[in-house]
């Protein structure tokens, strides 16, 4: 082999190390891919490039430690290629469970995007408002509601009436918003009929006079008494 084809084979070399997302990341990383590189130069007489390009793609890179030298630097080969991704998306699902599960959104930008990526379907949109309850929406939600029409369809499509309770308050809380009027007002056809529809359901699931007192001062509200 040529010396212009070796530093060919190093360059390529070079350039495939440092398209691992490690090496953009940490300078310590940058480090030891630079002794990998040296310690390919070195050996390059005695090795195919096709066995280094190898021996980069599966590679484990780590940290350079205080001492690393030459001699004593081993290259660890993840022969499972999948175990690194699989770890990786594991950690994503976590994350995004964490997101969806533990953290209750601060303002009503927080709750909108959390609402548009995680919460996709009528089941989750139900299940996350039940999960944030009536009091925090409604200091969430205290000028707009411009998610309002989304809520009445989940809550009617899903309504259980174990949760008849924790709905009612969800309604009743919207109700403080400063712009709520403005906002039922803007309510689509198919939006006001779930809003009918789940009212009607909440006041057969009780006969209690202060639930039935509630449920008319909700339909009030919702403008479901014109």
């Amino acid at each position: 082999m040529t010396q212009i084809s070796k530093c060919l084979h190093v360059g390529k070399l070079i350039y495939l190390i440092l398209q691992k997302p490690e090496l953009r990341r940490c300078r310590q990383k940058t480090k030891r891919a630079t002794m990998m590189i040296l310690w390919i130069s070195i050996n390059l007489k005695r090795r195919s490039y096709e066995e280094f390009r190898d021996i980069v793609l599966a590679s484990h890179i780590k940290p350079l430690q205080k001492g690393d030298t030459l001699e004593n630097m081993t290259f660890e080969v993840k022969w499972n290629s999948l175990a690194g991704k699989n770890k990786a998306n594991q950690s994503k699902d976590s994350t995004t469970e964490f997101k969806k599960g533990t953290i209750l959104p601060k303002d009503s930008q927080e709750f909108t995007r959390d609402w548009r990526r995680y919460h996709k379907s009528a089941p989750d949109q139900y299940n996350y408002l039940l999960q944030i309850g009536g009091t925090h929406l409604g200091q969430i939600f205290k000028t707009d509601i411009n998610l309002l029409g989304d809520f009445l369809l989940a809550l009617d499509s899903e309504y259980q009436s174990q949760d008849s309770e924790k709905v009612l308050e969800i309604l009743e809380s919207l109700c403080s918003a400063q712009r709520f009027t403005l906002s039922v007002q803007f309510l689509s056809g198919k939006e006001k009929k779930s809003c009918d529809s789940l009212i009607q359901k909440l006041e057969s699931s009780c006969d209690d006079s202060a639930w039935k007192e509630r449920i008319a001062k909700s339909k009030t509200s919702y403008q479901l008494n014109k």
